[in-house]
């Protein structure tokens, strides 16, 4: 890749950019866009208010990814009683043999 190469993605990257943080012009132009954090939270919660989102926020994170805790636990504890119960057999064998 040549330094001029680079110099021109460089350019390129900072033309796009530019072109997506400035202010929009024309009909698409939003005139009472909220521009403060308060303004944003404000607007935030109006269309929240407007969809039927509850004001308390998120939902608690167990409800939205359940734990598949005791799913693991019961298989886990499976699988030992079955390394157990394979153990003891082949003992059993390995001592009927000698």
């Amino acid at each position: 890749m040549k330094e001029e190469d680079r110099s021109s993605v460089w350019d390129r990257f900072m033309e796009a950019k530019r072109h997506a943080f400035e202010e929009p012009e024309g009909e698409d132009a939003e005139p009472d866009a909220p521009r403060t954090l308060e303004e944003l939270e404000a607007a935030i919660a109006k269309a929240a208010e407007s969809s039927g989102i509850p004001e308390t926020g998120m939902p608690p994170r167990a409800s939205v990814h359940p734990s598949s805790r005791r799913n693991w636990s019961r298989w886990f504890y499976r699988a030992l009683v079955v390394l157990f119960a394979a153990l003891v057999s082949g003992l059993f064998w390995w001592g009927n043999q000698q």
